[in-house]
């Protein structure tokens, strides 16, 4: 299992949080109430993760790397952006943005 897989995951788990009329409404976030906003936080959501199971069966190989990714990073960076949410809801959006930093960190230290 690929740690920058699973950071891109999570970050990706976060933006579609946030996006969820849940968090929308829990977390109160004034940008998050235009659709532009929303549609953008989609889309890129789904760009990380296909960066996150291109990670991952960069490390894994092709066969092995999409069953784990199914099964271990998407349902673990669920699980983990699901604790975040109920117990740091007020730090949400900057662990958000801190994760995207180190995933990208990660990336450029270890990939390239």
């Amino acid at each position: 299992m690929s740690l920058a897989a699973i950071s891109w995951a999570m970050v990706a788990m976060m933006q579609l949080c946030m996006t969820s009329q849940s968090g929308m409404k829990k977390l109160g976030y004034p940008f998050l109430s235009f659709h532009y906003t929303q549609s953008l936080l989609k889309i890129f959501s789904c760009i990380f993760l296909g960066i996150s199971l291109y990670l991952n069966c960069l490390d894994n190989g092709l066969s092995v790397g999409i069953i784990t990714w199914i099964f271990l990073i998407i349902t673990s960076a669920f699980f983990l952006q699901f604790l975040l949410y109920y117990h740091f809801n007020r730090w949400f959006f900057l662990i958000w943005i801190l994760l995207f930093f180190l995933s990208v960190l990660h990336l450029l230290t270890q990939y390239i």
